[in-house]
């Protein structure tokens, strides 16, 4: 009875998040597709749109932390901040969720983070171990944090209902190797089989900085449409 409680509140969720997610996510594409927009062809904001972030992001009125969070969020985009992303010319076909998310008080215990969540279907050869046809491999990184801490006092979970068949479920996300030197990265994989999938990502990392200890991130919720 309560999970299936879990999972009537998990569907009114969802639905409000598919008339927010609609007008921002991105359907997958090509490699070779075209820029289109705001996007690019796997999903990321458009170079002139990283352009425009940045220079919001050197408003001298900005406070330092904000400044420092959208600018981690650019380098993150673009592959040349710290940390950075690196997409191989293979890199399977993905979904960015529709905005990023954010976390007060995450970096250090006090600075706030900024989390980036995608969908991957399979098939597809990453993340590793791989991703089977009718899965998709939910992946969420808190930007500018450490590492996943080894006792989690926060859990994050994605919501999802395929709307072709109807079939609806909740996938936790832990961590299962990916950046082990930080930014902390959780991710799992969801048997949502083929379809329009809606998904709504909520809940909180905990984190370890060498310096401060350990952090709880609690995120704010963002949503992603794919297609399986």
């Amino acid at each position: 009875m309560a999970f299936s409680r879990r999972l009537t509140r998990a569907a009114a969720a969802l639905t409000t998040a598919c008339a927010l997610a609609v007008p921002t996510v991105v359907a997958p594409a090509t490699a070779g597709a075209q820029v289109q927009g705001s996007i690019d062809h796997l999903g990321r904001p458009a170079p002139h749109i990283l352009n425009q972030i940045e220079a919001f992001a050197n408003n001298p009125q900005l406070p330092p932390n904000v400044k420092a969070s959208l600018k981690k969020l650019v380098g993150f985009f673009r592959g040349d901040g710290k940390p950075g992303v690196d997409i191989p010319k293979n890199a399977p076909v993905f979904t960015q969720f529709g905005w990023p998310t954010v976390s007060g008080k995450c970096i250090g215990g006090k600075n706030k983070a900024v989390g980036t969540a995608m969908g991957v279907p399979g098939p597809a050869k990453l993340p590793l171990p791989g991703i089977g046809a009718g899965e998709v491999n939910f992946v969420f990184t808190a930007m500018g944090t450490g590492t996943v801490a080894k006792k989690q006092n926060t859990a994050m979970n994605v919501h999802w209902i395929n709307i072709n068949t109807g079939k609806m479920g909740r996938t936790p996300l832990g961590y299962t190797g990916i950046n082990p030197k930080g930014p902390a990265t959780v991710n799992g994989v969801a048997k949502t089989g083929k379809g329009t999938v809606i998904a709504l990502l909520e809940g909180g990392v905990t984190t370890h900085e060498k310096e401060s200890g350990n952090s709880n991130c609690n995120f704010l919720p963002t949503a992603a449409l794919l297609h399986v």
